[in-house]
């Protein structure tokens, strides 16, 4: 089993768009196609049976493709079906064309880029194979004849369909490379953050802890590793959902009471880690004073004598060789504040409880 499943409607939302892409692409290609295909027909002397069947392509095709698609049990299998057959047409209106030099080429070239595009190579091969069919089936109801010539009513008709559909092609394309970068960008951001606490996860911390440490060599920098006290006995207590409820509680305290430049982050488990760049550890110890105080209003309502606390270790970024080294003082100056009685703030050189 997957560890994540789509739903239904967002699979067909997916769908909806890529069909509706489709549409206004092959809405626009057959609509300029039809012109210099057209163009070239009537050159030719063909018949009206083929110039109605060009019509049909062009006007009719589009909206029926929609429609065979819309009402499929599999609506992307049905198109990558129509896109065979736009592939069968294209190589069939290059063997009645003659295969008049700039039209099927400009015609070729989008049929290429449309179908790769869309499914890459495997689509492409596919389409190549069609074209082919298309083309040699059609190709004898022509004479098997070449026709090289190229009017100027033909050029002039085929420039609308070599910038305005390319054009076109390039727009869509570049939605859909704006969005993939947009939803890469969220993806890169939910695995650094955590969605439970919304703060950032340990693999961030790590990053953040590296460059605020090396930014220190030049410039002041505390660390605070936070503990909230207690809290397995709130889970045996009252239910993980209350311990929960503390957890969140105190990071969206974290989150608003530190400053815009100070960094919040999960260490693990009960432990919270707020690096305070630029700050002494006397400016320290008052953002810990405050957190502290901020804490103590949480409440449970399975317990109305409940009160919150935490315990505060305290580090300056002097006198270490790295940042790992930074973070384990930090939580060592915790270690001894919960065991000089929790709900207080400590560092390597003074413990202050708070009663």
């Amino acid at each position: 089993m997957p560890y994540y499943s789509p739903g239904e409607s967002l699979v067909r939302e997916r769908s909806d768009r890529f069909l509706r892409r489709m549409y206004f692409m092959r809405m626009l290609g057959t609509f300029l196609c039809f012109f210099p295909i057209l163009s070239v027909l009537l050159e030719r002397g063909a018949s009206w049976i083929a110039v109605t069947l060009l019509a049909l392509n062009a006007f009719v095709w589009p909206h029926v493709a929609m429609l065979i698609s819309r009402r499929s049990q599999h609506p992307n299998q049905a198109e990558f079906r129509n896109l065979a057959f736009d592939a069968i047409a294209g190589g069939a209106w290059v063997a009645q064309m003659g295969v008049c030099l700039l039209p099927s080429a400009v015609l070729t070239s989008i049929l290429i880029a449309d179908r790769f595009s869309a499914g890459g190579w495997q689509l492409l091969r596919r389409a190549a194979l069609f074209y082919c069919i298309g083309f040699i089936v059609c190709w004898p109801f022509t004479g098997m004849t070449f026709y090289t010539t190229v009017t100027d009513r033909t050029l002039w008709l085929t420039l609308p369909l070599s910038s305005i559909y390319i054009i076109a092609f390039s727009a869509a394309n570049y939605s859909i490379s704006r969005k993939l970068r947009d939803k890469q960008h969220e993806l890169e951001k939910s695995a650094l953050m955590d969605p439970f606490l919304g703060l950032p996860n340990r693999r961030l911390l790590d990053r953040r802890l590296m460059l605020e440490f090396e930014r220190s060599r030049h410039d002041l920098a505390c660390l605070m590793v936070l503990g909230v006290d207690d809290l397995k006995m709130v889970n045996d207590l009252f239910g993980r959902e209350a311990g929960d409820y503390v957890l969140r509680s105190v990071s969206a305290i974290l989150r608003q009471e530190t400053g815009l430049n100070d960094f919040p982050a999960i260490l693990g488990g009960d432990e919270f880690v707020v690096i305070l760049p630029g700050v002494s550890e006397e400016e320290a110890y008052a953002v810990g004073y405050r957190l502290l105080l901020k804490t103590s209003e949480i409440r449970l309502s399975q317990d109305e004598g409940f009160q919150c606390s935490l315990s505060i270790g305290v580090a300056t970024s002097k006198h270490h060789e790295n940042y790992n080294q930074w973070l384990a003082t930090a939580e060592r100056a915790l270690v001894n504040v919960k065991r000089n009685g929790k709900n207080g703030i400590g560092s390597a050189g003074r413990a202050d409880a708070v009663a």
